[in-house]
């Protein structure tokens, strides 16, 4: 049986992330103003949550960091090239603690000069319906036969 093409998506922008990141900025405001902190301590972790957030925003939601992730290629064994958002690509393998759902797809990857894993979110406006499924699929039943072995018959 031949092997499944590898799959290439570019990330665009995400809405959804972007309502995410500022509802998760907002609820922690809301619980750190509800806390009994002297004023100068509510100030430094306003500071602190906003800059988190911008950072956040600009990385996940709009893909214009250099730390963001702007293009996944993903190959049937689970190896994964990355494409940065300076431009450069990383080569890496999909680990196990990987998340493949309806809406949410979390890929945890390690590059091959880590000693770190990373994660990558993909949300569904991220790119488009085919391509979506695509990545999902391939996530879901790729192996790695030097990490799980030679697959048993489905016979």
């Amino acid at each position: 049986m031949p092997s499944p093409p590898a799959v290439h998506v570019a990330l665009g922008p995400s809405p959804l992330a972007g309502a995410a990141i500022g509802v998760l900025a907002l609820a922690t405001l809301a619980v750190v103003f509800a806390l009994p902190l002297p004023a100068w301590q509510q100030s430094a972790i306003t500071v602190a949550v906003a800059c988190w957030a911008l950072a956040a925003f600009r990385c996940v939601a709009l893909r214009r960091s250099t730390r963001a992730v702007t293009a996944l290629t993903l190959a049937h064994d689970r190896l994964l090239i990355v494409r940065t958002g300076d431009g450069a690509l990383v080569a890496g393998h999909v680990r196990a603690t990987t998340y493949v759902g309806a809406l949410v797809t979390s890929v945890v990857w390690r590059a091959d000069d880590s000693r770190w894993s990373r994660a990558v979110l993909v949300l569904p406006d991220m790119l488009p319906p085919e391509d979506f499924r695509r990545l999902r699929v391939l996530l879901r039943y790729s192996r790695s036969e030097a990490a799980q072995g030679v697959p048993s018959s489905h016979a």
